[in-house]
Order: structure tokens, then C-alpha cells, then sequence
């Protein structure tokens, strides 16, 4: 199976809008109105400050993300030095429209709070407006950080342009492994699932487990229901949504027709169910599931105020986390592939050394790795079923050929894959 951003394919995220709702998008005017009710230079003034560059990311994770939209944000206080450096610090704006992301900015907002409380991980005490004042979307701002977006880069780009060495991709490659085992080992639940955020008006311990709905009980205490569960919903949706699109589908043979194997991915898990390959999970762990290289930006390695280069920042672009297994990680993916285990040996290193749990340590768990591979391609796939048909481009047609392709791969590998 080859990596999603192995040819590039994943970079970009889209956006599904209806003709009665507001474009998901923000202007540098509405920008300034947010910096300006939010964020000042000195302790109750924002005299002088300014946006400078206002920029959509579109290339991070693994999700289509059509319901949001982040954007970096440069800003300045003063004006420009005799040197033309007009830029004092930067951050991230998150947009997103009512309702349309399964996490949304207020439950998202709870789980950085988890994860900052309880790890070293370089997340900020973001900003949360909802009130819809100044644009008609929530809106999450990270604070300001002392350094221009010039002198960052995502660890994606910064690999793609030669920019690492081996030894400072060995450092990252730990320092991440670090970051995801103290996420995986301090921030768990007691109830697999969908998170939800605690009851209006408490305050819930840092990292304290939460009741999940009433309705979710039955599943939530085992992670192998609740995974199989959430798949074979995620299977029915994209079968669901495929077959609308191809309404002349002979029935008898509807698999060729979609174009992806459903009956063998049934059978294959019905074979992975009757061996418990699930089973083996005891403690729900907060699971990023997403997130990829292109969420993880580095100080820039040929910027002059860059000594060592290092992760300094951390996108907030979590719209599918979930309380489950810590190897459903999209970054442990190369794991079930030939020769992964060697290449991601210093992330495998900080990882354990921090803490983690051993990932692969058996056939089993790399036939379970596969299984997680084809989620996440399922789940691309439904999103990118979700747009509305006006929104293909040529980025949006590589990340469905990804998806497919990826799907076809993961089930051909499962109708052998060892369970035991």
C-alpha cells in the first residue's frame, strides 16, 4: 500500500455548501474584525495591529474536511522597521460552518484543552467564538506566536524539499513518537467511541473519563464492537452514496459496478470478528486519526533564527478524533507494509520511550493496521461523496483515485491476512 502523500495526492481540502448558505470562507475585513475583538499586542490595546498576509492552508491530513476551513494569519503591531520586516508574529483561524463537521469547533476546542493539560504536545489555549457576531460560522484562533509564518514549514514540505537531514528526521521522528504516546497514554476514557463534550455547565477534571450518551452504552465498553460498528456504518454510507450516483447498477453484480468489493470486505470482516482481531484493546485512548505530516509544522531549517529545527506548531484540524485503539493513528500506517517497520524505527523508538504501548508485535496486529488503512479510505471517500457535484478539480480526482485504489489494495490483502 503506498502512503497517501507519497505522490502528493492528499493536498487540499474542499468545500460542500448549499446555495442558501453563506460561502465558507473569510474576508480580510471580517479577519481584522476577529484579530481586533481578540487579540491585542500589549494587555488592553490593539492600537497599531494589523494583518499582513492572510492565507488558506489547503494541504493538511487525511480528511476532506468539506464543513471547515483554516487559514494562517500574519500580523504586525507597529509599522515597518527600517528593514521592511512588517510581520511580529502569526496563527491559526479555523472556520467552520453550523453542524457540518461530526466534532464540532466547541468539542474540538474540549479536547485540545485534554490534550494540553495532560501532554508536552506544543498546542496553544485557543480562542472560541460562537457567538457568529463578526462572520456567520464559529471560529476557533489560536494566540499569537513570536514568529513570522516565514520561518515555519510543514514537516510534509520540509521533507519534499530535501530540507532534513537523516539525523534531524530522526529527531523529529522521535520527538513525534513522544508527542503521540504521551496523547495515547495520558489522555484516555473509560468508553470507546464518538467523544461528546461534558454537560453545559461543568467543568470537567483534566483528563478525567466522561459518561458516554445513554444511547452509545450498549457499544462503547468493548473496542471491537464499537469499531465494527463504526464501519460497517462508514461501508453502508459510501454504498449508499456510490449507488445513487450509478442508479442503472446491475444488483447481481453491483460490486464491480461501484467499483469496490464490498461483498469480500464483508466476508473478511466477519472472518476478523469470529477471531476477536479487535479484542485486544483495553483502554480507550484519544485517537488523532487524521492527522499527517501536513498537520505538523517545523521552525525552518534554513530561516537564520533557526538553531535546531524542531516541531513548534500543531494545526487544529481534529474533526474525526475518537476515544480507541492508539494504532488506528494514520502516522503508524508504512507499520503493515514491507519494510515499514524499519523505516518508522525512530518514531516506534519515542514512541515506546515514552511510554507507548509496543504496536506490532504480532501478525495479527499488522492484519488489524490494514483494517484501519481501509477505514481511513473509506472515510475520505465518503466526504469526497459528500460535495456537491459542482466541486470536482483535479486535486479532488486524485484523492478519490487514492481512495479507491486504496480500498481495492486493503481488501485483496485481507482476504489472506492473518487474524491469529
Amino acid at each position: 500500500m503506498s502512503s497517501l502523500f507519497s505522490s502528493g495526492v492528499m493536498s487540499g481540502s474542499v468545500t460542500s455548501e448549499t446555495s442558501s448558505s453563506p460561502a465558507l470562507s473569510v474576508s480580510l475585513q471580517q479577519a481584522q474584525k476577529i484579530i481586533q475583538k481578540h487579540v491585542g499586542l500589549s494587555e488592553g490595546s490593539n492600537d497599531g495591529l494589523r494583518i499582513t498576509k492572510l492565507e488558506e492552508i489547503k494541504d493538511y491530513g487525511y480528511s476532506v474536511a468539506g464543513g471547515s476551513k483554516i487559514y494562517i494569519v500574519d500580523l504586525h503591531g507597529g509599522d515597518a522597521d527600517a528593514h521592511g520586516k512588517a510581520t511580529t508574529a502569526s496563527c491559526f483561524l479555523t472556520i467552520s460552518a453550523p453542524s457540518s463537521e461530526r466534532n464540532t469547533l466547541p468539542l474540538i476546542t474540549h479536547l485540545l484543552s485534554l490534550i494540553r493539560s495532560n501532554t508536552q504536545i506544543p498546542i496553544s489555549d485557543p480562542i472560541l467564538d460562537t457567538t457568529r457576531d463578526l462572520i456567520p460560522f464559529d471560529f476557533l484562533l489560536s494566540p499569537p506566536t513570536p514568529f513570522p509564518s516565514s520561518s515555519i514549514i510543514t514537516l510534509h514540505d520540509a521533507k519534499a524539499q530535501g530540507l532534513l537531514n537523516e539525523q534531524l528526521q530522526a529527531m523529529i521522528d522521535l520527538q513525534m513518537g513522544s508527542f503521540l504516546a504521551q496523547m495515547h497514554q495520558n489522555v484516555q476514557n473509560d468508553w470507546f467511541g464518538l467523544p461528546v463534550l461534558p454537560p453545559r455547565g461543568t467543568v470537567p477534571t483534566p483528563g478525567a473519563p466522561q459518561r458516554p450518551p445513554a444511547e452509545a452504552e450498549p457499544e462503547c465498553y468493548s473496542w471491537q464492537e464499537t469499531f465494527t460498528t463504526l464501519f460497517e456504518s462508514l461501508l453502508s454510507s459510501v454504498k449508499t452514496k456510490l449507488s445513487s450516483q450509478h442508479p442503472d447498477a446491475d444488483p447481481d453484480n453491483q460490486d464491480d459496478a461501484l467499483g469496490i468489493p464490498f461483498t469480500a470486505i464483508h466476508s473478511a470482516m466477519s472472518r476478523a470478528i469470529a477471531f476477536f482481531l479487535f479484542d485486544d484493546v483495553e483502554v480507550p485512548s484519544l485517537v488523532w486519526f487524521t492527522g499527517f505530516d501536513t498537520d505538523i509544522y517545523l521552525s525552518l531549517p534554513t530561516h537564520g533564527s533557526t538553531k535546531t529545527p524542531g516541531i513548534v506548531a500543531i494545526l487544529p484540524s481534529m474533526p474525526h478524533m475518537l476515544w480507541g485503539d492508539p494504532l488506528l493513528e494514520s502516522f503508524f500506517i508504512p507499520l503493515a507494509e514491507p519494510g515499514g517497520v524499519e523505516k518508522s524505527k525512530a518514531l516506534i523508538e519515542g514512541y515506546t520511550g515514552a511510554g507507548g504501548a509496543p504496536l506490532i508485535s504480532f501478525a495479527r496486529q499488522k492484519t488489524k493496521r490494514v483494517w484501519y488503512t481501509l477505514y481511513l479510505a473509506l472515510s475520505v471517500l465518503n466526504e469526497y461523496l459528500s460535495l456537491s457535484t459542482g466541486s470536482s478539480s483535479q486535486a479532488l480526482e486524485e484523492k478519490r483515485k487514492w481512495a479507491f485504489d486504496t480500498i481495492r489494495t486493503c481488501a485483496d490483502v485481507l482476504k489472506t491476512a492473518p487474524c491469529y
